[in-house]
């Protein structure tokens, strides 16, 4: 019992690093000066995907703004999944050498 109790506790502990990885996870072009980020904000009747865009080549020069919205969706894991999608093709195609 108490083994299955561990490696309950091992998994919960490894999905929630999992998590706060991606929350955390940029997208960056392929000249390395712009970063995209999904977020993910609720609101009365559902959830908002909104991108971040950062841009500067290291932390003493990097600029934040919100750069798109993915749309609205009934649930915060709909919402993460379209951000990330938007995101990734956000660094990989529109802003690929920005």
């Amino acid at each position: 019992m108490l083994i299955l109790v561990t490696k309950a506790a091992s998994a919960l502990v490894h999905f929630s690093e999992s998590l706060n990885h991606r929350k955390n996870e940029w997208f960056t072009n392929q000249s390395g000066h712009s970063s995209f980020r999904p977020e993910v904000i609720p609101d009365g009747n559902g959830f908002t995907a909104v991108i971040s865009r950062r841009t500067g080549y290291s932390s003493k020069d990097w600029t934040y703004q919100r750069c798109a919205t993915a749309g609205r969706f009934a649930s915060s894991r709909q919402a993460m999944s379209a951000g990330r999608r938007m995101a990734r093709q956000l660094a990989d195609l529109r802003y690929r050498f920005d």
